[in-house]
């Protein structure tokens, strides 16, 4: 985990310039704050009870959706509620690559009464 410190201690300033993230080659709003290094903390003795992998150190999300580091590999995972893996990226650098300024707004009709998950598509982009 060492080798990650870094990008893990200041994850949290990603959520003040970016908006959403390319994934699985569709774009989707970040609607959370990336976690602050205590939080990061914090999560890492929640794993076993949200049935998250030891080697994943969890950095983004609600615990049901989740973003984490491969403490081993490097690689960056997003899990859902089931823990199956929905999109991976290689490397912090592949997964900051993704990252956009782009906001997402969702139509109000689709959204009612629904929370967004990891790979819904019911989002566009904003024009700017």
């Amino acid at each position: 985990m060492k080798q990650y410190e870094k990008f893990l201690k200041e994850v949290e300033i990603l959520s003040h310039k970016y908006a959403s993230i390319y994934f699985n080659v569709e774009l989707e709003a970040l609607s959370m704050p990336f976690w602050s290094w205590d939080e990061i903390q914090k999560g890492l003795e929640l794993r076993k009870e949200w049935e998250v992998d030891k080697e994943l150190i969890p950095f983004y999300g609600d615990w049901h959706d989740l973003f984490c580091l491969n403490g081993n590999t490097g690689e960056i995972v997003a899990l859902n509620d089931e823990r199956e893996v929905l999109c991976s990226w290689a490397s912090v650098k592949d997964f900051m690559s993704c990252l956009s300024e782009k906001e997402i707004v969702y139509d109000d009709e689709s959204m009612e009464g629904a929370v967004h998950h990891f790979g819904d598509s019911r989002g566009h982009e904003v024009k700017h």
